[in-house]
């Protein structure tokens, strides 16, 4: 009977504790001076201090005014050195769960080219957002497909499941292939690894420590989790 009325409880929180999760899905909690550009119109840049929520872009404009968008109806963003685009149909790491993300959201863009790589991040908290845990989820798109890929990882920041999801990407570059094989690429490195495809230059690890590769042979099978 106490399991039962447990569950319940847990149950009954949980709409609490979606909502909580909903209010605190937040890039930048300032409003910072930036541009964003509408899908209406492309081309037209249009400036303001700017909030980037997941579900909405917050602008508040030298007018004093406060206009307020949905990510469906905005191109892209950036502030600063940070770029913004939106992004749908993928699953996303939800605490204890994965939920599909059916509706646009705003993501950041790490890189673009050939393929991009995007990182959506919401927050997890307590009472009032006194305490946030962020979530990651990274993304990746090429530029002639309609949708996104979420890339699974382990602990340690890999796993067989998340070679298996990047090796398709690099067909056209043989070392940055083998570097996915050899298990030498975590989510820490996978900037670096899609900047030097789209740049079409060599990769370097993004820190002094290198992984020790085995010497070159016949094409490995991909590790384990």
């Amino acid at each position: 009977m106490r399991l039962f009325f447990t569950c319940f409880f847990l149950v009954g929180m949980l709409p609490a504790v979606r909502a909580q999760m909903h209010k605190s899905l937040l890039f930048n909690g300032k409003g910072w001076p930036g541009t964003y550009f509408l899908r209406t119109d492309q081309q037209q840049p249009r400036r303001g201090s700017l909030r980037v929520y997941a579900h909405e872009l917050i602008v508040f404009t030298d007018q004093g005014q406060t206009l307020r968008y949905k990510p469906e109806d905005v191109y892209r963003v950036q502030v600063g050195r940070v770029r913004y685009t939106t992004a749908q149909g993928f699953k996303a790491k939800s605490g204890l769960w994965a939920t599909r993300q059916s509706s646009r959201l705003f993501v950041e863009v790490l890189d673009s080219g050939r393929v991009s790589l995007l990182r959506y991040t919401h927050y997890v908290g307590g009472h009032d957002n006194t305490t946030t845990t962020p979530l990651a989820t990274y993304l990746l798109h090429e530029a002639a497909a309609d949708s996104v890929v979420a890339l699974p990882v382990n602990s340690a920041g890999k796993g067989r499941r998340f070679q298996q999801a990047l090796l398709p990407y690099f067909a056209a570059r043989p070392d940055l292939r083998q570097l996915v094989e050899y298990g030498a690429i975590t989510i820490d490195s996978l900037p670096a690894l899609v900047r030097a495809l789209n740049s079409g230059q060599p990769f370097y690890f993004p820190t002094a420590e290198r992984p020790l590769l085995p010497p070159a042979g016949p094409d490995p099978a991909p590790t384990g989790n």
